[in-house]
């Protein structure tokens, strides 16, 4: 799900330099590959495009309540990704040390870019730097590792580069309720080859700068007992609101203390979930996802102010043939209910105005509709409180194993009329993509 393809590109552009310049910078080159090679360095990298029509045509020209396939009816370069990593390996003090670094450039970045203290949204910078981090292995029992620095959280099943997803377009709860990176350390030790225990301690939710005095906790069981069946369990704990050195207004106003509605830094918010994976046969493979999450003082819509949301994801993928061969093809489908029952995280709570997308539509008896935002992962519990239902069906087809090809399928589903027809509020939107990606 997370893996790192090898770089191809970079030993094409070597040898190209090579052939261009003469035979001695032949032996140069080679000289130089071999030397990366020895010090165990691996290049990979990633660009995708994609078209996704709303069947809605809604008016604003955006699909509600989605997360970098937002924008309706429009050609989109989403991502281009170029990392670097050196893996950490048993073995010399030197093979013990490692690190992973992987920047994204394009679309994808707008909403991506784990830097809220710093007010995301009010520019279009389409560059993230998704990946930062060292590592080291401490020849301790079976070899404990240690992570320093910005990493993809241990929480949920999807990820931020849609390559490493089974869908193109992302879950509401991934897209609403869940961080794209955390910053701090974190130690992984595997117990036994079927179990791994991993723990953290970080800044926050997509905070590369604390915004507040607390730190966060993150922890991951992953057990596979049998090469069929995998169970893990994951989730966070800690404040997550601002002191005031955040965004939106907590700044300008300062004042920002505990027990202030919506801007209470002690507030912890907890995220617990699992994942149950079943392979029945060879090419099938079933992941099962329940998740919960709960934030104190975090609601304007509920009466104890707790924000609660809560879901349910299962994910199906049938390989048709070896994946790893030209002309692979897969179907993959992914069925989910969100709830937002404290109104916190979709529709004026948590949603993600970056470059203007994923407005909502509410409604009041005297004013029509009104096209609203919010923030994303910080409470802003005056949002609508709705359930979520989504299917997503998708044919991949790889012509080469660098190359894949979707074309996916979406019905979104709400309790209330978040979504356009046209210019009118509905409870449902459905969108065709067509999805490139291209793997170096």
């Amino acid at each position: 799900m997370k893996s790192v393809r090898s770089c191809i590109g970079i030993k094409i552009g070597i040898c190209a330099l090579a052939l261009l310049l003469g035979g001695n910078v032949a032996f140069a080159a080679e000289d130089a590959e071999s030397i990366w090679k020895t010090l165990g360095f691996k290049f990979s990298g990633s660009a995708d495009v994609a078209y996704t029509h709303n069947f809605n045509n809604p008016n604003t020209n955006l699909n509600q309540l989605r997360i970098f396939d937002s924008q309706a009816n429009s050609f989109v370069p989403h991502m281009m990704i170029i990392g670097v990593e050196r893996p950490a390996t048993a073995g010399s003090a030197l093979d013990r040390l490692g690190f992973r670094a992987r920047i994204g450039f394009g679309a994808d970045a707008r909403f991506s870019r784990n830097r809220p203290n710093y007010q995301p949204g009010t520019n279009d910078h389409e560059l993230d730097v998704q990946e930062l981090y060292v590592e080291y292995i401490v020849p301790i029992g079976n070899g404990l590792k240690i992570l320093a620095g910005e990493m993809y959280p241990l929480i949920g099943y999807e990820v931020v580069n849609s390559y490493e997803n089974p869908n193109f377009s992302r879950s509401f709860t991934f897209g609403l309720s869940q961080p794209f990176a955390v910053t701090g350390i974190r130690l992984v030790y595997p117990f036994t080859s079927w179990a791994t225990v991993s723990v953290g301690v970080n800044n926050g939710w997509d905070n590369i700068e604390d915004n507040n005095k607390s730190k966060t906790f993150e922890y991951l069981v992953a057990l596979t007992p049998h090469e069929k069946f995998g169970f893990s369990v994951y989730g966070t704990y800690g404040a997550e609101q601002s002191n005031g050195n955040a965004i939106f207004g907590d700044a300008g106003v300062g004042v920002c203390t505990s027990g202030a509605t919506l801007c209470d830094p002690r507030a912890k918010r907890t995220v617990v979930g699992g994942l149950i994976t079943i392979k029945p046969t060879e090419r099938d493979t079933l992941v099962l996802e329940p998740y919960y999450g709960n934030e104190a003082n975090a609601s304007l819509t509920s009466g104890s102010r707790n924000a609660r949301w809560n879901a349910f994801l299962v994910y199906y993928t049938h390989d048709f043939n070896d994946q790893q061969q030209p002309h692979a093809f897969s179907f993959r489908m992914r069925g989910e209910i969100f709830e937002d029952a404290g109104g916190a995280r979709t529709c004026l709570g948590g949603t993600n105005v970056s470059g203007g997308a994923n407005t909502c539509a509410t409604y009041p008896a005297a004013r029509g509709f009104v096209p609203v935002g919010g923030v994303f992962n910080r409470a802003v519990g005056d949002g609508t409180r709705q359930t979520l239902w989504e299917g997503t069906w998708t044919l991949q087809y790889k012509p080469a194993p660098s190359l894949i090809t979707r074309a996916e399928f979406r019905y979104d589903k709400s309790d209330q009329n978040v979504f356009f027809y046209g210019q009118r509020p509905t409870n449902h939107q459905e969108t065709l993509a067509f999805h490139v990606i291209y793997l170096f």
